[in-house]
């Protein structure tokens, strides 16, 4: 019984059931989460752990994560002598996205709190969708209509983060093709140098690695 699930029916079993949401802006065809065992999957995965989450990557922004929470403190104390309210969860969701946009980007992504917390509430909306009882994931005649409308709203949220995504990618590359351009050695600059090696990494798949992140920061 064993042999059977581990080795002969190992990628059947393997496989996950991919929600409608998830599949809202054929995001499910580069999610790592959700493709199923084949070599673009092995591929990414490889990149995840040699690469964007290795030892080496994780270190070098470490002063970057530290600035960003001395940063956090500053603005706190700031307030805390002027006698303002401050809305802890909402600093905290600028800080960690900043973090995460620097990492990738080598940017602070939102300036203000108001900026971060509209991203946020997309994320939030963006998981909420995705645990939210559908009946086209129980009935799959009905995805074509989509009765509760989950994937249309779906697709809204996910399109909003990848154009500010594609925006990004798009700045880079334009930066790239200067003859005094110098690596930032963030992320975005991994995954682009992979891709001029690596056929199998386009833009479109580097969009949508990054959109994954702060989803689950």
């Amino acid at each position: 019984m064993a042999k059977e699930v581990l080795q002969t029916n190992d990628e059947f079993l393997s496989k996950r059931t991919v929600p409608q949401t998830v599949a809202a802006a054929n995001h499910n065809h580069y999610s790592v989460a959700f493709l199923p065992i084949s070599p673009i999957w092995r591929e990414l995965r490889k990149i995840c752990q040699t690469q964007l989450f290795s030892h080496k990557t994780l270190d070098a922004s470490q002063d970057v994560r530290r600035k960003k929470v001395q940063q956090l403190r500053s603005e706190i104390h700031q307030s805390s002598q002027l006698g303002e309210a401050v809305y802890i969860g909402t600093a905290v969701s600028k800080t960690t996205f900043n973090i995460l946009s620097n990492s990738i980007f080598s940017i602070d992504l939102f300036q203000s709190t108001g900026a971060a917390t509209e991203f946020k509430d997309v994320f939030t909306d963006t998981l909420k969708l995705v645990g939210a009882p559908n009946l086209a994931d129980f009935f799959p005649v009905l995805r074509m209509i989509d009765p509760q409308g989950l994937k249309r709203r779906q697709t809204k949220n996910i399109r909003k983060v990848l154009d500010i995504i594609d925006g990004l990618v798009n700045q880079r590359l334009k930066m790239r093709e200067g003859t005094n351009y110098e690596s930032h050695n963030d992320m975005l600059d991994v995954m682009l140098n992979i891709s001029q090696e690596n056929k199998m990494i386009d833009k479109t798949m580097i969009e949508h690695v990054f959109y994954v992140f702060p989803i689950y920061p």
